[in-house]
């Protein structure tokens, strides 16, 4: 037995040795080729792709002073040293290589930063200069690179004339642009600063809605308290989610209010935001890796700014790196209450996927019992009991919050929803009509409540005309959602409508062609224009879907012994 294993690494090795030989010929990798280096360097590298930085640091630590130099090896460990924040490594380590005219775009960067933070701006801007576009995101190299070095050439001369810098940006930097204009003007507390907070919080996008928070913060630090809250006040009636805005309203009601979580006289600071905007839209294009990268260069230039975990716990979270997500969401709750909620909310779905269903539904429901009350914290736990089929409890929350407001409430009509398709669940539909159709009256383009209620009536055989047209009405709302056209397909083939009802479900199985009701649906009308073999081939298709309900899988078993005519 212990022969057969040392073949089989010895066979192991050898293959990795021609992978390495291979790869070294397009200067990949330089490094000696013996067994324990390849064995290392792969060990390194696939705890790295995992996102271990920890285990993939201390294979990379075996490797000699002169292999660390090898540029794909020191690019991987300098991003682990930087994700475990280990930032005085990571600066010893870009250093080193610096001098010996061998570091890569992550050691330059970080070189630049350092110097950077400690307000050696002429030496950050020739670490900045020095960059080049040999990064995994091309798309964010140019703005990235502009911007560091606009703000070095700022901090040189420090003159208020240099913001011109930025303003000469290009316009397809967008919304960098805007931010770092205002910054700028932050930064020399200029007289035209309120006017350029007002213009981009004023934005009707949306875009800019987090920035309310740094001009709130700004008015305190020049004691304009009173300003302060108004624009806090203002900014929670229209984005009444805001995180940062919320908790900055209960933690200026604190004794240890820290004012110096974030400061417009502290460059860093300000670089700090900025990267945090590239991790941001980073993570939106999915690219979790790279953006906690990003926030973990936010969190060296500014350490204070505790929020900056919030983000790097979601990524985690998408790569599905559980237990470091749920560590660091456990960090969110020394900020205040309004982060521990949030943050409790996803550690109950880690302990769900972790564990059980029961374990999750104990954990917030204690967090919930011993967190201060409010509609939204109420209105997030019943939708979490009604998402664990605890519909009696959540339709008696719901009903507590509806007793507390009025009808013109912008949550009354979406909590009349939830409850509507929590007594629907539950086994009460004159109930749930009576819900469904009053929050429909009160605010008529809600798509999906259009979409539920249509859909039921549907499946019903009831009020079919009706429930298509506010099944159209809704795939006008909302183009792109494959539930809604789905239904639309349905309420087609319920009216016979068949060749109708073939060009929407068609289309939704174009958007979600691994749901097992949409296959089935469109096999059901396939069935109906006399493609029988189709039919089949679709509803066989659904039997292998993970996500096929035991009772459907028994209907379309006898769809396939005797088709659709007999049933």
């Amino acid at each position: 037995m212990t022969s057969n294993n040392n073949i089989f690494k010895t066979f192991i090795l050898t293959i990795l040795f021609f992978i390495i030989s291979t790869y070294s010929h397009s200067n990949i990798l330089d490094f000696s080729k013996d067994a324990k280096n390849i064995s290392n360097y792969f060990s390194g590298s696939v705890a790295f792709n995992n996102f271990e930085y920890d285990v993939s640091k201390k294979y990379f630590d075996k490797f000699s002073k002169s292999e660390k130099e090898n540029n794909k090896f020191s690019s991987t460990f300098i991003q682990s040293l930087i994700n475990l924040q280990k930032y005085n490594e990571a600066y010893s380590f870009s250093k080193s290589l610096d001098k010996k005219g061998s570091a890569n775009f992550e050691n330059k960067l970080f070189l630049g930063l350092y110097e950077f933070k400690n307000k050696n701006y002429t030496l950050a801007k020739l670490h900045f200069s020095k960059l080049d576009s040999n990064i995994e995101n091309r798309l964010i190299f140019e703005p990235l690179k502009i911007s560091l070095i606009n703000w070095s050439e700022i901090l040189i001369s420090n003159n208020i004339k240099d913001i011109d810098k930025i303003k000469s940006m290009p316009d397809s930097f967008g919304s960098f642009k805007a931010i770092q204009e205002v910054f700028a003007y932050c930064y020399f507390d200029n007289s035209d600063l309120d006017k350029k907070f007002s213009k981009i919080i004023l934005d009707e996008s949306g875009k800019f809605y987090r920035y309310n928070f740094f001009f709130a913060n700004y008015l305190i630090k020049k004691d304009r308290e009173e300003e302060a809250r108004s624009i806090i006040d203002l900014t929670i009636d229209k984005y009444p989610r805001n995180l940062l805005i919320n908790q900055l309203k209960e933690n200026l009601n604190r004794d240890n209010f820290n004012k110096n979580q974030f400061s417009c006289n502290k460059p860093e600071h300000i670089l700090a935001e900025i990267f945090y905007a590239f991790a941001n839209a980073l993570s939106v294009q999915k690219k979790y890796e790279l953006s906690n990268l990003y926030i973990n260069l936010s969190k060296f230039l500014n350490p204070n700014f505790l929020s900056y975990n919030a983000l790097l716990a979601e990524n985690l979270l998408m790569l599905k790196k559980y237990q470091e997500s749920k560590k660091i969401f456990e960090d969110l709750f020394k900020i205040g209450s309004f982060y521990k909620w949030h943050a409790s909310k996803e550690i109950a779905l880690i302990i769900e996927e972790l564990d059980s269903s029961e374990k999750s539904l104990k954990y917030l429901n204690r967090i919930y019992k011993n967190i201060d009350k409010n509609i939204f914290r109420t209105f997030d736990f019943a939708n979490f009991l009604r998402g664990h089929d605890k519909f009696s409890d959540s339709i008696k929350l719901y009903s507590d919050i509806l007793s507390t407001m009025k009808s013109d409430n912008i949550m009354y009509p979406r909590i009349l929803d939830r409850r509507g398709t929590a007594y629907e669940r539950n086994g009460n539909w004159e109930l749930a009509e009576k819900d469904l159709l009053l929050s429909l009256k009160i605010e008529p383009n809600q798509a999906y409540t259009l979409n539920y209620l249509a859909y039921t009536w549907i499946e019903q055989n009831k009020k079919t005309k009706e429930a298509l047209s506010m099944l159209e009405k809704a795939n006008n709302l909302k183009k792109n959602d494959g539930y809604i056209t789905d239904s639309l397909g349905w309420a087609q083939y319920k009216l016979k409508n068949f060749n109708k009802a073939k060009f929407h479900l068609e289309r939704a199985i174009q958007m979600m062609p691994d749901d097992p009701v949409v296959n089935d649906h469109f096999a059901d009308c396939l069935w109906m224009i006399d493609k029988k073999i189709q039919a089949r081939y679709y509803w066989e298709y659904v039997l292998t879907l993970e996500d096929t309900e035991d009772e459907l899988k028994k209907k379309i078993q006898n769809k396939l012994l005797f088709g659709l005519e007999k049933i």
